[in-house]
C-alpha cells in the first residue's frame, strides 16, 4: 500500500467517525430485538436510528449472543454504525468478537466504490451493496433480482438475491401487523426476512451451524 493510499484511507475513516457531529438529528427511533437459538433466549440486539437534517440516516447497533448446548458453545458481540444517504451506504464502522476472534472494520465511499479496511487490509465493495444487518428493506429495484451483500462483521461481499415471498400476519409486542416476507440468498446463509409497512425489520429466521436462529422485534420507541 502506498503512503498516498494510506493517508487517503485515514482521511475517509476520519470523515466517517465525524459524520454524526456534522448534522443535527431531526428524528430518532430505538428498536430492541430478542434472539432465540433453538427456541432458547440467547441474546439481545439494539438499534438507534437517527435521521439527520442533511438527509443522512445513521444506524447504530449492537448485538450480544451467548449460547451453549451439549458440547457446542458460541459467543458473539458486535457494535456497528452504518451511514446511509439517498438509499445508498456511504460509510460504516464495526468492532466484533466471535468466539474470541476480534475484527475491526471501517469503510467509506471512495471514487464511486466503498473502500473497506478489515484488520488493516483494504478491499473495495460495489456502491449499491446492502448490508447483512438487514435493518431496512432494500430498494424496490432489487426485489426479485440480484444484489450485492456486504457483511458488516468481516467486510466480505456476496452475490446475493432478494426474493419477495408474500404478506403475512406477525405479532409485534402483541400487536398483529401485516408484514412483507422476503428471502435473501447468496449471503453467509439463506435468511427469511419480514418488514412492516414502514420497511422496518420485524423478524429474521435462519440456520447457522445446524441451529435455528430467530431475531424478533420486541418494541419501537421514538
Amino acid at each position: 500500500m502506498t503512503r498516498h493510499t494510506s493517508v487517503r484511507h485515514l482521511a475517509l475513516a476520519c470523515l466517517v467517525c465525524l459524520a454524526p457531529a456534522l448534522a443535527l438529528a431531526v428524528d430518532v427511533e430505538r428498536r430492541e430485538f430478542s434472539i432465540l437459538i433453538d427456541g432458547k433466549e440467547s441474546g439481545i440486539s439494539n438499534m438507534v436510528l437517527t435521521v439527520q437534517d442533511d438527509g443522512t440516516t445513521v444506524m447504530q447497533g449492537n448485538c450480544t449472543v451467548k449460547f451453549s448446548k451439549l458440547l457446542f458453545s458460541h459467543t458473539f458481540h458486535i457494535e456497528a454504525t452504518e451511514w446511509w444517504k439517498d438509499g445508498k451506504l456511504i460509510g460504516l464502522v464495526s468492532k466484533s468478537s466471535r468466539n474470541s476472534k476480534k475484527t475491526d472494520l471501517s469503510g467509506a465511499v471512495d471514487g464511486g466504490q466503498i473502500r473497506v479496511r478489515v484488520n488493516g487490509t483494504d478491499r473495495t465493495i460495489r456502491p449499491e451493496a446492502w448490508t447483512t444487518s438487514y435493518w431496512k428493506l432494500a430498494d424496490a429495484k432489487f426485489h426479485n433480482k440480484p444484489l450485492p451483500l456486504l457483511d458488516p462483521e468481516d467486510g466480505k461481499e456476496y452475490n446475493g438475491q432478494l426474493n419477495y415471498v408474500g404478506t403475512e400476519q406477525l405479532s409485534v409486542n402483541k400487536v398483529p401487523q401485516t408484514c412483507y416476507h422476503f428471502k435473501a440468498t447468496g449471503g453467509p446463509q439463506p435468511i427469511d426476512l419480514w418488514y412492516d409497512r414502514y420497511h422496518r425489520l420485524v423478524r429474521q429466521e435462519f440456520t447457522e451451524q445446524g441451529h435455528r436462529v430467530i431475531v424478533q422485534l420486541n418494541f419501537v420507541k421514538r
